[in-house]
């Protein structure tokens, strides 16, 4: 799919479940063979707390419907889960204070060890994005939420980006040798995301079935067998960032001698 820079930033192609299996499965054919979906028994047990079903960004709900069970082999945290029973098994706890369930939902729990609990993923309720289909999404230990305390992290404007960005880099970026993989600093300029889109569509690139945003763009150019996923700016990370990779070694070669050679024009400045 082509898009001008405008056209993304006015009309958004959204996340489904459907484009992310065919993503996955045509860069890493079988990855998607483990997942298993929650019943919609327990889909609504999780949602109930927070007002139903409804209360629930659509993009998530597919997500439990598609892979909430298990994810199989995908590892979407790096500490903790998004597994709908260890979700569910959370909320048993009568003991333990928690946010206001109609502006924050728990969508990962972090990973115990000798240190205690690693923070946990909210959605933010109260900041839908323009489509409905998502919202918001914060990093912190629930405690700390609780207490407004805490520091708060912001590692993905929403969860598609924070989905997009872990498929791309599971699926294509890890997959590959180290060799063929490159990480681009494009500096702060807020227009760095825009030059360095136009840039890629300019070479060939499109946007894949992952849909993408203004914040985390995915691109693919089918003939050179490559992908480069553009991050923009964020709290935690201020600078853009573009990752690459070519399952070609020759073709990865010249990707980085065109970059190297624009680098100027891709940092906006």
């Amino acid at each position: 799919m082509r898009m001008t820079w405008s056209e993304l930033l006015k009309a958004p192609p959204p996340l489904s479940m459907t484009g992310l299996l065919s993503f996955m499965e045509r860069w890493k054919p079988g990855s998607t063979q483990g997942f298993a979906p929650a019943t919609a028994d327990q889909i609504a047990a999780l949602a109930k707390p927070h007002g139903g079903l409804d209360a629930l960004p659509r993009v998530y709900r597919e997500f439990l419907a598609t892979m909430g069970a298990s994810t199989g082999d995908l590892r979407l945290t790096f500490y903790g889960t998004t597994s709908v029973s260890a979700l569910l098994e959370d909320l048993e706890d009568p003991q333990r204070e928690r946010p206001d369930p109609r502006r924050y939902l728990k969508f990962t729990i972090g990973e115990d060890d000798y240190e205690g609990r690693d923070t946990d993923d909210f959605f933010e309720l109260t900041r839908p994005t323009p489509n409905g289909r998502d919202a918001a999404i914060i990093r912190i230990h629930e405690e700390d939420l609780v207490s407004g305390k805490g520091v708060v992290e912001q590692p993905f404007p929403t969860f598609s980006d924070w989905l997009r960005s872990v498929i791309v880099s599971r699926v294509c970026l890890e997959a590959g040798p180290k060799q063929q993989r490159r990480y681009y600093d494009l500096g702060p300029n807020s227009e760095a995301p825009a030059k360095a889109y136009e840039f890629f569509t300019r070479l060939g690139f499109s946007l894949t079935e992952l849909g993408a945003s203004s914040e985390v763009i995915p691109l693919e150019h089918s003939e050179r067998g490559a992908i480069a996923l553009i991050s923009a700016p964020s709290t935690s990370i201020p600078s853009t960032g573009l990752e690459l990779y070519a399952r070609d070694k020759a073709q990865q070669l010249l990707l980085n001698e065109v970059i190297q050679d624009h680098k100027h024009e891709l940092r906006g400045g």
